[in-house]
């Protein structure tokens, strides 16, 4: 088993955790902040974004959606995205796995 922390700060980029199967992200987002200047990131393998804290809105070419606490979203390597952060601060956790 192992217990991971993520960092705390206004913008934080992390992975906590990495073993060629799997990765898991952490960031943390101020309000109005969109991701990757709002060009579509392609999405390496299967991931799960699950938002701690606030609410975070979901861009892919094709829907924009809104999760919050208690939701999740789930993309396949074929698509792309980048978030935009609606509440003051965004904390959320991307799972991938191959």
């Amino acid at each position: 088993m192992k217990i991971l922390t993520g960092s705390r700060g206004d913008e934080v980029h992390e992975h906590l955790y990495e073993n060629g199967q799997r990765r898991v992200g952490h960031r943390i987002l101020k309000k109005n902040t969109v991701t990757n200047n709002g060009e579509f990131h392609p999405v390496p393998r299967n991931i799960v974004l699950i938002p701690l804290k606030g609410t975070v809105k979901l861009t892919t070419p094709d829907q924009e959606c809104t999760i919050k606490n208690g939701q999740l979203a789930i993309l396949g390597p074929t698509d792309s995205f980048y978030l935009t952060a609606i509440d003051g601060y965004v904390r959320i956790i991307g799972v991938n796995s191959k």
